[in-house]
């Protein structure tokens, strides 16, 4: 620390969105660009405001390290987007700012899966509670009633067994995942504690290879209050499985964000578009459980003892609570540019009630792209063509990075439409531009911005 900088400022700050939406990438590119800091590539606060002294430390107590160097090494040399390969991490890093003075800035950014995210429910449910409030929604929605027929058969049945049950529930979420369904719950049956993450297969195999619990031994899945009534014992078993799954996975991941000062919440639009009516509906209400968990703001006297701890306390005793959130539509470079104010709008009309309905809540809306990896074809004719290396060729083989290639890309609706289905909107996958030379940071779209609002 400077001789004049008489303080360290701690922002902890979390990103979360569901699977797919393109945290690993967010957080590398975002470090790569705060590791080799140019003021004109990554503007932030004042005009010329430079990083200096970036420095990694040592993870929290109980996190793995984010493993940024494998992450772009992927990125580079894999032609592909990163795989998941823990359940949770996190960066430490500490820097100063030229526009801070007197403060140090040490930033802690967490890396949360996001199939955990469809857990939240079980956060102030109980089992029974949790079990109706699951088996409403799938009685409720076409889709998820279609692949849980079989489920809802062996609840039915006149002598249900814990066997019996829990490989009918396997089934069903193997169905959903296939189906591109987000509510899989509980989630280790998506992405186990080992961060293994289910593989695509045909239902029967995928389900014979998962747990729907913290393993073969811990199984659990809702009940019917008839089920329950009439199998007391069986009703206690899945409710003591169920209370140490949440003591274990679900209370330590909302724990871990509770704690954070901000949130990023990154909204991929364009696979909302892509996956139809349903699958809008099914993030929106995973992102308002979590919301109603979490209950981000803070009120003036949490306010006032936030500034206080600032200026008296070390800042590994300064409380954390969620008073700022960055709404993020990321992908941008994949729509048209044309388009980008579009996807603005998308993002504000699909979450903007769950920030509005928050007292003492900051929160402002980005479109990102945290690497930009196409380039606009100019067309006579109005297409919308894009220019990139495609990720997967027919058949949905994936192919060697290569040559470049143009592709149509969909016109983002001025609303989100009233009914829309699988296939109505298309944006196809890119390998990502990530420059081979280390020092080099990938070409980037507002990634600065967002961070400039986070770092509070």
């Amino acid at each position: 620390m400077g001789l004049l900088r008489v303080k360290t400022t701690e922002c902890r700050i979390g990103v979360v969105g569901l699977y797919n939406a393109g945290k690993t990438v967010f957080l590398t590119s975002l470090l790569n660009h705060l590791e080799n800091h140019e003021a004109d590539r990554f503007p932030l606060g004042k005009p010329g405001t430079a990083i200096r002294k970036f420095e990694v430390r040592p993870p929290d107590a109980g996190w793995s390290n984010f493993s940024y160097a494998t992450f772009r090494d992927a990125l580079v040399h894999g032609g592909k987007w990163p795989d998941k390969t823990t359940d949770r991490s996190m960066i430490s890093c500490q820097f100063e700012r030229s526009d801070w003075p007197f403060s140090d800035a040490l930033v802690k950014l967490y890396d949360l899966p996001g199939e955990r995210l469809a857990d939240a429910a079980m956060a102030n449910r109980n089992f029974a509670e949790w079990s109706d409030h699951l088996l409403e929604m799938i009685r409720n929605d076409t889709p998820y009633r279609t692949s849980c027929a079989g489920f809802l058969e062996a609840l039915a049945a006149p002598t249900p067994t814990e066997k019996g049950i829990c490989d009918a529930y396997k089934l069903a979420l193997a169905k959903l995942i296939l189906a591109f369904k987000p509510m899989i719950s509980p989630s280790t049956f998506l992405l186990d504690t080992r961060g293994s993450a289910a593989r695509p297969a045909d239902a029967e195999a995928l389900a014979a290879s998962r747990c729907c619990g913290l393993g073969a031994d811990s199984e659990f899945a809702p009940l019917t209050p008839e089920v329950r009534n009439a199998q007391p014992q069986l009703g206690a078993l899945f409710a003591a499985r169920y209370e140490r799954y949440k003591a274990e996975v679900v209370l330590p991941f909302l724990d871990s964000l509770k704690s954070c000062h901000s949130l990023v919440v990154l909204v991929d639009v364009m696979m909302l578009l892509a996956g139809g009516v349903g699958m809008y509906d099914d993030n929106r209400q995973i992102l308002r459980d979590l919301f109603h968990v979490l209950d981000p703001g803070e009120t003036a006297m949490q306010k006032f003892g936030r500034n206080l701890a600032k200026v008296f306390l070390p800042h590994d005793l300064r409380p954390g609570w969620i008073n700022r959130v960055a709404f993020v539509a990321p992908k941008l470079d994949l729509v048209h540019p044309s388009d980008r104010d579009r996807m603005l709008r998308l993002l504000k009309s699909m979450v903007g009630k769950l920030a509005e309905n928050r007292d003492g809540l900051k929160y402002k809306f980005f479109n990102c792209a945290a690497v930009v990896s196409t380039k606009l074809l100019p067309s006579a004719n109005g297409e919308r063509k894009m220019v990139g290396v495609p990720y997967r060729g027919e058949g949905g083989l994936k192919i060697a990075p290569g040559g470049s290639q143009s592709f149509t890309v969909s016109e983002l609706p001025d609303d989100w439409p009233i009914r829309w289905h699988p296939g109505d909107f298309a944006y196809p996958e890119v390998y990502p531009a990530m420059p081979a030379r280390k020092d080099c940071p990938p070409e980037q779209i507002n990634l600065e911005k967002v961070f400039d609002f986070v770092l509070d």
